[in-house]
This record gives C-alpha cells, structure tokens and sequence, in this order.
C-alpha cells in the first residue's frame, strides 16, 4: 500500500467514527418518535437511551480529535525535518521524535521516519566531507591557523573596509630567523612542534581586529585593522604591536625537556585601500622582512619604496648574473706583479662582467651577490679553468713562461667539498704547471675547522699549488694560525698603501706586516701601489713584490705581457 493511501485511511478512520454513530443516534430518534404512537413508552427511558447515545457519541467523537491531534502532530514533526533537511541546514534538527517513530514495527509513518534519518545521515556526513574540505582549503594542517589563500581574503577585506573607513591597517610578515638550522640539526619533528608553539602563542594575542594566518614553513602573517586614521600614528601603532610579538615569541620554548630560542623577524607594510593590491602588499611585506633578516637576527623593517626599487634592482642583477655565466659574458683581466727592479714576474687574474645593456659591471657590485646567491663557485671555478688556460699559453712563450698566476677563490668556493679535486681536475684538463699556480684566500676562509682547512692546503700543495693571503691585516688577523697555514705569501692591503707616503699610522703597519712576514718565511707583496713614492718607501723597507698602477692597470693579457717586456718604471 502507498504511503499517500494509507494516510487518506489515516484520517478517513476519524471521520467515520464521528459520523456512523452521529447517524446511528439519529436513527433512533426517528424509530423512537414513530413508536411513540403505538407504544406508549416510559417518558424516563427515553431520556436514559438519549444520555446513553450522547454519551457515547461524545466519547468517540473525543477518541476521533485525539487521534487526529496525535497524528497531526507526527505530521508536524516530520514536516519540520523535511524541511530542515531541504534547507541544509549546518546543524541538522533534533531527530529524537522521528528516530522514535522509525522504531515502530509497521505503518507508513514508520516508513517515513526511516527514510528520514537515512536521508539525516547522508546529509551529516556530506556536512562532515563538506566542513573537511573547508577546513583543507583554508587552514593549514600543521598549526590550524588560516592558510594563503584565506588570509588573501581577510586581507582583500581588509582593504575595503580600511578605504570605507579612512583608517590604516597593517600586514605584519613574520618569518623565524635560521629555522633551517633546527631542522637540519634536531629533525622535523622538532620543528614542527616549535611551529605549533609559535601559532599558540600568536593566538593568545588579543589584539583587536587582528587576523593570524601560517603561508607555510616558518613564516606567518598578521593583518590588523582600524590602526587610525593617521600614517604615523597608525605605524607607531604597528611598530608597538610588533615589537609586543618579539617579546612573546623569543621566550623560552621546551620540546622534549630541552630549552630552545628562537628569533623572529618581522617585515611591515601599511595600508588604507587606496590603489593597493594583495599581491603588492605580500610583496612589500615580504621585501621589508627580507631586509630586516639581512640588518640584524630579530630584526623589524617597514617596507620603504626606495628599498623596494632597490631589491626589485636586485632581483633583476640576479637573473642577469645566472644568466651571465651561459652567455659567457665573463672576461678575465690580469694585472702585472713586480719585483723590487720592476721586472714582472706574475700576474693576478681579476674577473670583469661585460653586460650587453650595462656594459662593464663593476666586481664590488656583483661579486657581493654572487656570494649570498651562491653563484660564486661555478663564478670561481670559471675563473680557475681560464686562468690554468692562460698558463698554458704563456708557458709555450719563452719571455712568458716565468710568469705565476694568482687568482682569488672565495670562502664558499674553498670550502666545497670537491675544491681540490675540481682543482686538481683543472691542471689535469689544461695542462698548467701546478708550480705556475697561485691561490689567493681572504682571512674569512680560515674561519671554521681550521685542521681541515689546513689539510685542504697540504693536499694542493703536494701538487706545486701556493698559497697568498689576501687583504692581510683587514680582517681577523691571527698570528695563531698565520703561523700554522702553509701559506707562501702575504699580500699587504691598499688600504695600507694608498696613504703610505703621508700617513705616519699607515707606514708603521706596513712595516709591521714586512717584518712578520719576513720573521716567518714568507714572501710580502704590497697592492695598491699607485706613485714612485709608494714603491720607493716600500722597497727601502724590503717588500719583495709589488702590484699596481704604477706598473700596469687590469689589462687583458696579450696588453699585460706587452708592458712586462718593456722597460721598468724609472728605478729606484
């Protein structure tokens, strides 16, 4: 039977039970007026059988509205779920009464009712996959904190109600000064649980109109709303605000019983919806925390404009330095080095950028990037390759083929791995004399294992390679280990030359490198050499080599071998 069918029953039932006895006491009534006339009956039991019919038509016509109000009722309960269930609602009804109703053994109602919570339990668990995916989308896993793309909504937001309101706001970047370090050094794990902390910690705050939100790794984001209406204020604001999140995230964090630190740096862009963009704004933010990680660790930044064309310049050296090296754009100067009669006896090898837009790219301008980007080692390792080939080419040269070579390696360069069998791999490959080959290293590539740094040495050295140390007495001089490296020479500053002949300060230092040197066997050669004055004072002391303009400027080779064939600068 159809539910429809059963109930038009429902409610057909009701109705009879009313009229079939309202038409039965009517029956009576008739049959008793028409028996009147032939029998005469007892006035007093007529009145009884008339009780007797009312009081039975009253009772079910009571049992038919009960029936109904209960029904109706069941009704009104279903009725209410369908409709909870059609508007999807995010909490669903209480379904307690028809749960009640789908236990009943049979009956349509019962039906229904156990259509109804299969229906229930559909719709919650598509509410459940509905709210994971959500949740997916727009939070992050980890720290369930807003992720990107949520708060490029607060944000966007943010904007329209700053510009509607006159006020400024903030977009606050956050970014954990070397986090690499704790996960390379205590695992992931670890440093999963310190980014936990930090959200933590970044939700207590309760800071008014304030949006937290993780963009991945170790950085996050604030968004702050309704500063003031006034720039400066509203950056004060900021900046208090700010230096308030220093202090609670550079406290003490425990994970596993063990105390760790943490620094934060924090890079800040204002805004009050005035031909501002999302992009933009995490630009800025972005450029301001970059800067502030390069000035100091824990460091604060608001983004200034002239830094950003200043970076944005950066960014596009970068992307011409990478691209320099496939161009091969890179040429090689070399600068005579003298004795003490002038006669050339070597050369230092110096890089020059030729830029197709630029031109010459001054090194004091690329040579500082290529160090932080990296660059500087297949930079480094170019440089090596073609020097080792100039070798080769003055050694088939019977007025050259006296000539050393020096050329700088970096740090980083030195401190590869690899570095000396990529050298090693070069003399192979061009067949330059190891004993032609000088390398030039800077105070800061002592910094670090100094054992292995002097082992790195001796390997190269057994080769016929020596060693200079450039820019001596600049950087973090040490008698300690100057005496343990196995140099071969130290190369005085032009810092200490260029004021040799009128610096009394100056010419005392210099006197002291000449005599240290010469107290420890080794070779001292003085840059920065620009007047005769200069050699002379140097000479009367005993530098044994000399480098600079009064001598050759950096040539290319072919110029540079035709100067050292002429005759000496006027003698001493």
């Amino acid at each position: 039977m159809k539910p429809t069918q059963s109930l038009l029953k429902m409610f057909l039932l009701p109705i009879l039970m009313v009229v079939l006895p309202a038409l039965l006491l009517m029956a009576i009534a008739m049959e008793v007026r028409v028996t009147q006339s032939l029998n005469n009956v007892d006035n007093v039991v007529q009145l009884a059988a008339l009780l007797l019919g009312i009081g039975m038509m009253g009772g079910l016509i009571g049992a038919a509205f009960f029936f109904v109000w209960r029904s109706n009722k069941r009704l009104m309960i279903i009725g209410d779920a369908i409709l909870s269930l059609a508007e999807r609602q995010q909490t669903l009804s209480d379904f307690q009464a028809i749960e009640q109703m789908s236990r009943q053994r049979s009956g349509s109602l019962a039906r229904i009712a156990i259509a109804l919570m299969t229906f229930r339990d559909a719709e919650k668990q598509r509410q459940e996959a509905e709210c994971k995916v959500h949740r997916l989308a727009y939070f992050d896993t980890l720290t369930q904190l807003p992720n990107w793309q949520l708060m490029r909504e607060h944000l966007q937001h943010s904007l329209d109600t700053s510009q509607h309101n006159g006020t400024y706001g903030a977009l606050i970047y956050l970014d954990v000064d070397d986090f690499n370090r704790i996960n390379d050094s205590c695992g992931h794990r670890m440093g999963d649980n310190l980014l936990q902390q930090i959200a933590e910690r970044l939700s207590g705050l309760t800071a008014e109109g304030a949006t937290i939100g993780r963009l991945g790794g170790d950085e996050f984001m604030l968004i702050i709303d309704g500063l003031a209406s006034e720039q400066l204020k509203a950056a004060e604001k900021a900046e208090a605000f700010a230096e308030q999140l220093q202090r609670t995230l550079s406290s003490c964090y425990w994970v596993e019983d063990k105390k760790h630190f943490l620094s934060v740096s924090m890079g800040i862009a204002l805004f009050n919806g005035l031909q501002e963009s999302i992009d933009s704004l995490f630009q800025y933010s972005n450029a301001a925390v970059h800067l502030a990680k390069l000035t100091s660790p824990n460091g604060l930044q608001f983004y200034d404009p002239a830094v950003q064309a200043e970076l944005e310049a950066r960014t596009e050296l970068e992307y011409d330095l990478r691209m320099a090296i496939e161009r091969q754009e890179f040429v090689l100067v070399y600068q005579s080095q003298v004795d003490g009669l002038g006669q050339a006896i070597g050369a230092e090898a110096l890089i020059r950028w030729e830029h197709p837009r630029r031109g010459f790219v001054s090194p004091g301008t690329f040579i500082p990037l290529a160090e932080e980007t990296g660059l500087i080692v297949p930079i480094g390792n170019w440089v090596l390759e073609t020097a080792c080939e100039q070798l080769v080419i003055w050694a088939n040269d019977e007025s050259t083929k006296h000539l050393t070579l020096a050329v700088n390696v970096s740090a980083k360069q030195f401190q590869q791995p690899d570095f000396v069998d990529t050298v090693c791999g070069v003399l192979t490959k061009s067949g330059a004399s190891a004993h032609r080959l000088k390398l030039e290293l800077t105070e800061s590539t002592m910094i670090g294992k100094i054992d292995d740094i002097i082992a790195r040495m001796l390997q190269l050295k057994a080769l016929g390679v020596s060693f200079s140390l450039d820019d001596f007495g600049t950087g973090y001089s040490s008698l300690q280990y100057l005496k343990r490296l196995p140099l071969d020479q130290i190369k005085i500053d032009q810092s200490f030359v260029r004021n040799l002949h009128k610096d009394t300060d100056d010419k005392a230092i210099v006197q002291t490198i000449i005599a240290m040197g010469r107290s420890l066997g080794l070779q001292v050669i003085a840059e920065g050499v620009e007047n005769h004055e200069h050699w002379w004072y140097l000479n009367e002391h005993q530098c044994h080599a000399f480098q600079g303009y009064y001598f050759c400027k950096p040539v290319s080779a072919t110029e540079m071998v035709q100067r050292s064939l002429a005759p000496p600068p006027m003698p001493i």
